[in-house]
């Protein structure tokens, strides 16, 4: 199943808006089996949007439309699907009647552009909106290569959201008979570089129908092994492959963020941090555990052998930066394992952010029974402590 994203609005195209709405709905979808093939991002102009909407419906089996449906005058989404489609705007008396009754259970009167909103191309399905006044719309057109579905939802991203949960998914699901098409397997990394990556992973071809994407996520290169109709057998082998490759840097898979993995093996137990260097950046990355106690101060120790961490327990502490690096220290159970790194990085808070996790890593390894001290091919060690 073909999909596209297009995006309306002159706030997104001139910068003023970032388009959070199309990189959420894109991984969504992907989460669901469906990878977005395409996404346009469209001022409001007529002329161009209904251009972008007959080359979307053309190329693809569906097509999500986002903004545009507002009461103002420079809302023309709904307008540009009637002509694009030649469905004239009608008005759906229910819908009208509905934005009323939002109207009267607020105590206030329905303003007359809000009238605009019931007016929608003629023939298409009212997606209910429950918490606004302007509902989304299905549109079925013939194309080509078979009937295009283009879905066009408000752009107020909690309006938007929702929508796509409630009315969207599910319509999307019974259009591909519960059968999806695509497979996507995620794997994190953590001290090897993406071109270090590339090097090890794209030189032999990947099995018909699986590709393998890379996506940098300071401080994580995220590795994504997609199956477009491949078997399982196949993409079972592609996955042992890349882990064959990629072991030694493997910090965690799945759809849940590393930090939170890491965090999970803790369980009930407490830990205790320590910042200096990192800034707060190890506290951000582990703040949703609920028994955390962190301390910040610029007088941590810059020498490895003098840091200190917690007597008791699990404690990471991260020092100040020194002539040789940033010296790390896990104290678990009476127990100091530490490590100075060398760290070069031109951004300040990507720097942090190594920082906070390589301190996190060493607490992975020792909750699961790893050696602590492990090699990163980005960050030289300088020095190292046992006690």
């Amino acid at each position: 199943m073909r999909i596209e994203i297009v995006s309306t609005g002159d706030e997104i195209v001139t910068g003023l808006v970032v388009d959070t709405n199309a990189a959420w709905l894109s991984a969504l979808l992907l989460e669901q089996g469906w990878q977005v093939r395409r996404r346009a991002t469209v001022g409001d102009n007529l002329a161009d949007l209904k251009a972008v909407l007959r080359e979307s419906s053309e190329r693809a089996e569906v097509v999500l439309v986002c903004g545009g449906l507002g009461p103002t005058a420079d809302d023309l989404t709904a307008q540009a699907a009637a002509e694009a489609f030649a469905q004239p705007l009608t008005l759906y008396p229910d819908w009208l009647a509905t934005i009323a009754v939002r109207y009267a259970s607020r105590g206030r009167a329905m303003p007359d552009s809000n009238a605009k909103q019931a007016w929608l191309p003629q023939g298409c399905d009212v997606l209910d909106n429950p918490v606004g006044t302007a509902c989304g719309f299905l549109v079925r057109h013939p194309a080509s290569h078979g009937l295009s579905q283009l879905f066009f939802t408000p752009g107020v991203p909690f309006e938007f959201k929702q929508m796509v949960r409630e009315q969207i998914v599910p319509r999307l699901k019974a259009l591909a008979g519960e059968q999806t098409d695509t497979e996507l397997r995620r794997f994190y990394t953590f001290g090897i570089s993406e071109s270090a990556l590339s090097d090890k992973l794209d030189a032999a071809p990947w099995p018909a129908g699986i590709e393998l994407g890379y996506r940098s996520s300071m401080p994580l290169i995220e590795l994504k092994l997609i199956g477009h109709g491949a078997s399982a057998a196949d993409m079972n082998a592609a996955e042992a492959r890349l882990l064959s490759e990629i072991q030694s840097w493997l910090v965690g898979r799945g759809d849940q963020d590393p930090a939170r993995q890491i965090l999970a093996l803790l369980g009930p137990r407490s830990l205790t941090l320590f910042e200096g260097e990192s800034r707060g950046a190890l506290l951000d990355a582990c703040h949703e555990h609920p028994y955390l106690d962190a301390h910040f101060s610029q007088q941590l120790a810059s020498d490895l052998a003098l840091l200190e961490g917690s007597d008791e327990g699990l404690s990471l502490t991260i020092g100040t930066a020194g002539p040789d690096g940033v010296p790390l220290l896990l104290c678990a159970d009476g127990e100091s394992i530490g490590q100075t790194l060398k760290l070069s990085h031109p951004d300040p808070d990507s720097g942090r952010k190594i920082l906070a996790f390589a301190a996190l890593d060493m607490l992975r390894r020792h909750l699961s029974g790893l050696p602590v001290i492990t090699d990163y091919l980005t960050l030289p060690r300088t020095a190292t402590r046992r006690e």
